[in-house]
């Protein structure tokens, strides 16, 4: 199951200020850079806004969808005021997601 860990950051419903911390975690899979084919393993995509895109598609790559395929488990997010949803979705070396689609619940924050 992909989540937040269990610091939560951000919780669901939380007001923060901007550069925002994010921190994922991942557990039952291992993670691994972008490119690095093994079994069980993906890295992390943070879905900033925008429902899920296509889940059998490579992920995209734009501001509202956010790739950390060094393997990273926490960012820095810059958000303008007001609320915003986040989603975790695990891509496979390729940046697409595993059959079936391991993703985190939706988050809602607000940015003062």
């Amino acid at each position: 199951m992909l989540s937040w860990l269990s610091s939560r950051q951000p919780q669901h419903g939380a007001t923060v200020k901007s550069p925002v911390k994010v921190v994922f975690g991942l557990s039952g899979m291992g993670v691994a850079p972008a490119g690095i084919a093994k079994d069980n393993t993906g890295h992390h995509h943070l879905i900033i806004d925008p429902p899920l895109p296509d889940l059998s598609q490579p992920i995209p790559k734009d501001k509202n969808h956010r790739h950390f395929g060094g393997g990273q488990t926490e960012t820095m997010v810059e958000l303008t005021p007001g609320t915003h949803t986040m989603q975790l979705v695990l891509g496979d070396f390729k940046h697409v997601p595993h059959n079936p689609p391991v993703t985190s619940d939706k988050i809602t924050i607000t940015v003062k």
